[in-house]
C-alpha cells in the first residue's frame, strides 16, 4: 500500500516544468518540442515516451537518433543526433537525399552544388521522405549500400564522390577528387577497399587516375588526369 501510494503521488505531483533539447540539428528546439507533443504541466510519468520519439522522427527526418531522459524533479531532456546526407539519388525527375543507412531525408528538384555525391543508375521504388530507400532492383540497393557502409565503417565516407551503379557488376565511384575506382560487383567490398587504400598509399600526393580493385585480389593503378 505504501509503494502504491508513493507511485500515485509521483504521478500526481511530479509535473514537467522544463523540456530541454540537446544536440545540433537543422531543427530549432521549439520545432523538436512541438513534434514531440510533450507539454509543460504534463505528468513526468504518464506521457508516452515511445510515441513522442516516433512523432519526432515523423516530423523531423534529418534526425538519426533520439534519447529521452527524465530528470527529477521536473525536467525532460530530448537528446538528438542528426542525419547527414551521403548521396543524392535521381528518381522520377527529382533528387532524393539519402544518408548512409538508407533513410530518405529530403526531396528536391535540382541540386545546386556538388557537395553531395550523385548516384547514377538504379530506380527508387515509391520513395517517401522519412522512410528507408528501396530500389526496384534489389541488386541496385546492394551495390549502393555495400559501397556506403564499407566506406562508413572505414571512416572514409567523406572521400566518396559520385557513384555509378548502372551495371551492378561494374560499380565505380570517384574518390578523393583524384581517382575513379572500379570495384566490380558488390561482393567482398571490405577487401577491395583495403586494396584501394594500399594502392593510394603507394602513390604520390598529386597522382590522379583509375584504380581497379574489381578482381578482389589486388589493385591496379592507371595514370589518367582527365577523369576528374
Amino acid at each position: 500500500m505504501i509503494l502504491a501510494a508513493l507511485a500515485s503521488a509521483a504521478v500526481i505531483f511530479f509535473k514537467i516544468g522544463e523540456i530541454k533539447v540537446t544536440g545540433e540539428t537543422i531543427y530549432t528546439k521549439e520545432e523538436i518540442i512541438e513534434a514531440s507533443n510533450i507539454h509543460v504541466g504534463q505528468s513526468m510519468f504518464l506521457f508516452n515516451k515511445f510515441a513522442s520519439i516516433s512523432n519526432i522522427f515523423a516530423v523531423c527526418p534529418y534526425i538519426d537518433e533520439i534519447q529521452m531522459r527524465r530528470s527529477l524533479p521536473d525536467t525532460i531532456e530530448i537528446i538528438v543526433t542528426p542525419c547527414v546526407p551521403a548521396v543524392a539519388v535521381r528518381s522520377d525527375g527529382n533528387y532524393y537525399l539519402i544518408d548512409a543507412k538508407g533513410k530518405i531525408l529530403q526531396k528536391i528538384g535540382n541540386l545546386k552544388d556538388d557537395s553531395v555525391p550523385v548516384v547514377t543508375g538504379g530506380q527508387l521504388s515509391d520513395p517517401e521522405v522519412g522512410k528507408y530507400a528501396e530500389f526496384l532492383d534489389e541488386e541496385s540497393s546492394k551495390a549502393l549500400f555495400s559501397v556506403l557502409n564499407t566506406a562508413k565503417n572505414n571512416d572514409i565516407l567523406n572521400n566518396i564522390g559520385d557513384i555509378d551503379i548502372t551495371r551492378v557488376y561494374e560499380i565505380n565511384f570517384k574518390f578523393q577528387n583524384r581517382f575513379l575506382v572500379k570495384v566490380g560487383g558488390a561482393d567482398d567490398m571490405e577487401h577491395k577497399f583495403r586494396f584501394l587504400q594500399a594502392v593510394i598509399d603507394s602513390l604520390g600526393e598529386n597522382e590522379m587516375g583509375i584504380i581497379d580493385v574489381s578482381d578482389g585480389k589486388t589493385g591496379y593503378f592507371t595514370l589518367d588526369r582527365s577523369i576528374i
